[in-house]
């Protein structure tokens, strides 16, 4: 009998999880300052966020459904103005992405930074996507740090460009703390596909950074 329950858990879990999980990971929590040559970092976030039901074609009266999720980062410079960066979630989302500062450095109190990232389901999946952020941060004092980060999302499924979904958007939040901290973010995005009316999705989150390399 307790199998058979567990069975039955799993499975309700399995359910939820991919109902869920064609959300492209849209967490924020980073500033235009790359984290510098050698060092690194590592965030835990607890999210809050809606989805549209993909499963029926959507339009701005779709039914949009609330999901928790708990996401896992690191970074790591590989010189002063790049670093590379891996997150996975709940959602079983997995993405790898890359951020190049072009204004700035680790100690500006203006910062700018490009970036591109690529994700998929699970790590054999057909739906990827394919990320495109811009992280503008201002630092007022070495412990806070406000930015807003705009960003273009296309999640393809099976190659199948026609029914590309887009993401347009962004994220902003706050960062306390000089070498741990903590942050809140708030993101809105606009969902569509080729032909369908924008779904708009939000998403919250409260996330820990702690940092770890030459510079601790």
């Amino acid at each position: 009998m307790e199998i058979k329950n567990l069975v039955f858990l799993l499975a309700i879990g399995t359910a939820f999880t991919l109902l869920f999980s064609n959300c492209a990971s849209l967490t924020g929590f980073q500033t235009g300052r790359t984290v510098g040559q050698g060092n690194g970092e590592f965030l835990a976030s607890v999210n809050v966020s809606q989805t549209p039901d993909f499963d029926y074609d959507f339009d701005d009266t779709s039914e949009v459904f609330y999901f928790t999720n708990i996401e896992l980062s690191g970074r790591y410079g590989v010189a002063d103005r790049f670093d590379i960066g891996l997150r996975m979630n709940t959602n079983l989302n997995v993405a790898l992405d890359g951020r190049y500062q072009f204004l700035g450095d680790q100690e500006s109190p203006v910062a700018v930074a490009a970036g591109f990232g690529v994700g998929t389901f699970g790590v054999f999946s057909a739906l990827w996507n394919v990320q495109i952020p811009l992280y503008f941060s201002i630092h007022p004092t070495e412990m806070v740090a406000i930015y807003v980060s705009p960003r273009y999302t296309a999640q393809i499924a099976g190659g199948n460009i026609s029914e590309t979904v887009n993401y347009l958007g962004g994220n902003a939040g706050v960062l306390f703390g000089k070498k741990f901290q903590i942050g809140l973010d708030a993101g809105i995005y606009n969902l569509s596909v080729l032909g369908s009316d924008p779904v708009a999705i939000a998403t919250f989150g409260l996330g820990v950074k702690v940092p770890f390399g030459q510079d601790d």
